[in-house]
Formats: structure tokens, C-alpha cells, sequence
């Protein structure tokens, strides 16, 4: 009978647990987890019913002052311990583009030495059955620094919220189907850096890519947008419809540029904005490209 009464007790802990019915899974488990927490591109109103019942779940929050505000709603009375992000992309305050040489080497070791002592207090909290929440923008997975720190843990303490990116929020403001849609064979996401060095001389990839109709999506790809569009003018055709969606999911700030690639790159070179914008290309961006790519489908042979 004893050996009954305890396994019922330990099937219902499951099942609370996976109806979330406990506060923490620490309390079944007597340790905590590190929960990274996708809270999409724009503040609560792009953020999942599991990201926000997360975030109030949390023990300890890791957030920058920008999250906190959006999220403070959430966040309440918790702990905030501190902002994962201050000293990855600065050193000192100061932008790492703008270091000297000499503040760039000691830039290179501060971080990491950062990154290591947050690390550290984060293992301990866990250890002491504390579930803490690092909050990051967009998809997690997706060009998401949290990964700084997530590697370094035991995968067992790590859980992953999913958000919405950028990305999802971009296409829905463009309103297309970026795949299916007409011949194109696959959809690309990536930075223009990973597709050539650093000052766009090796071509080769991109020549690779002229080959098939693709659809691009290109992060980070506003900095040097003459040179980037010199280099795609050399792969892709002239007249390939772009887009480029300025603050993404943010219903206040969301805008759209279009162009082609003949014309892009000098209108993007007008634009302040050099980050915050998603850069799409290909020919989903003209016509009906879903009902085109069904039509295509339909006259190929058996």
C-alpha cells in the first residue's frame, strides 16, 4: 500500500508539472533551471502566453533596463540581478566599434572575464533551487547572444522559451509568402558577413547562390549597403524586388523601404537607422507568389 501511495504522489508531481501547476520545478526537482526567455521583437504585445507565465514564474530575473520597463508588469517585485548584455557589446560604456586597439585587446579578456563571474552566480542560485530568467529579444536560437552564456551549463538546467523573431514579424508586415512562392527553392536567413569576408571580396557564395531562385532574409545588413548591393548586383538580377522593415513588430515605430537591387543600396545609404532593419530579398515580393508556386506545381509531370 505504501509503495502504492508513492507512486500515485510522484505521478501527480509529474503531471502538475506539466500542466505548470507548480510555482517552480525546482520544488519537485531541488534544483533550479536557467530558463532563457523569448519575448519576440516588441515588448509584451509579440511575447507568448508561455514567455509572459515564465517570467512571473521566475525566482531571479537577468534583464536589461529596456526589459524591465517592457516587462516590468511581469518582472513585479523580483530580483533583477543584473543586465546580461552590459559588457558584451562595450567596454568600459564605450561601443567596442569605437575602441582603440590597445582597449580592444582588454576588451577581448573584460568579457569573458564578465561572462565567467555571471555564470558562476547563476550555477549558484540554481544550486540553491532558484529558477532564474535571462529575458532576450526575438527567437532565442536565431542570432541571439544568450548562447553566451547557455553554453555553459549542464543542458539539463537549461530551458528554452521560444519567441517570435524579427523575422516572423517582418514577413508579416510585407504580407507575402516567402516560400511557397513562384520557382523559389529555399529560404535563406543570415548576415551578409557570413556570405563574404568582412570587405566583401570574396565573391563566391554569392555566386553560388545567383544560380537558384532564393529568398533572402539578411540581418545586420544595413551598415555598408552600397557596397552590399554592388556585390548582389553582381549575382542577382536588377530588377529583384527588396524590402527592408525598420523596427520589426513595433506597431509605433514599423515602416517599410522597398526598392531593387539596382536602387537599394543607394536609397538604404539616405536611411539613419542602421540596425533595427530587416533586409528581405527575392521575387516573393511581387505578384501572388503563392498561387504562382501552386500553378507550378500542378503542370510539372507525375
Amino acid at each position: 500500500m505504501k509503495q502504492k501511495i508513492q507512486f500515485f504522489l510522484a505521478m501527480a508531481v509529474v503531471v502538475a508539472l506539466a500542466l505548470g501547476v507548480l510555482p517552480s520545478q525546482a520544488a519537485a526537482w531541488g534544483r533550479g533551471h536557467f530558463c532563457v526567455i523569448g519575448t519576440g521583437p516588441a515588448g509584451p504585445q509579440t511575447a507568448t502566453l508561455q514567455a509572459l507565465d515564465t517570467i512571473k514564474r521566475m525566482d531571479v530575473i537577468l534583464a536589461s533596463d529596456k526589459h524591465v520597463k517592457l516587462f516590468q508588469e511581469y518582472i513585479g517585485n523580483k530580483s533583477v540581478l543584473f543586465d546580461p548584455w552590459k559588457g558584451f557589446w562595450d567596454y568600459k560604456g564605450k561601443s567596442y566599434r569605437k575602441l582603440s586597439k590597445e582597449e580592444t585587446d582588454k576588451f577581448k579578456v573584460e568579457r569573458f572575464r564578465i561572462r565567467d563571474e555571471r555564470v558562476e552566480k547563476i550555477k549558484g542560485l540554481l544550486a540553491q533551487g532558484k529558477d532564474v530568467g535571462l529575458l532576450d529579444s526575438g527567437n532565442p536560437c536565431l542570432f541571439s547572444p544568450s548562447h553566451w552564456y547557455v553554453e555553459h551549463f549542464d543542458p539539463g538546467d537549461v530551458v528554452i522559451i521560444p519567441g517570435m523573431g524579427c523575422d516572423a514579424a517582418a514577413m508579416a508586415a510585407l504580407g507575402k509568402s516567402t516560400i511557397p512562392s513562384h520557382d523559389t527553392r529555399f529560404v535563406m536567413q543570415t548576415a551578409p558577413f557570413f556570405l563574404t569576408d568582412r570587405v566583401m571580396e570574396d565573391r563566391q557564395i554569392l555566386k553560388d547562390l545567383g544560380k537558384y531562385a532564393t529568398t533572402m532574409v539578411l540581418y545586420m545588413a544595413l551598415g555598408d549597403p552600397k557596397k552590399l548591393f554592388a556585390a548582389l548586383g553582381e549575382v542577382l538580377q536588377s530588377d529583384t524586388p527588396c524590402a527592408v522593415v525598420y523596427w520589426a513588430g513595433h506597431p509605433d515605430r514599423q515602416r517599410i523601404l522597398r526598392g531593387t537591387v539596382a536602387d537599394m543600396g543607394e536609397k538604404l545609404s539616405k536611411e539613419k537607422e542602421k540596425f533595427m532593419g530587416l533586409l528581405l530579398i527575392g521575387r516573393f515580393l511581387e505578384g501572388k507568389p503563392y498561387e504562382s508556386a501552386m500553378k507550378r506545381m500542378q503542370e510539372k509531370p507525375k
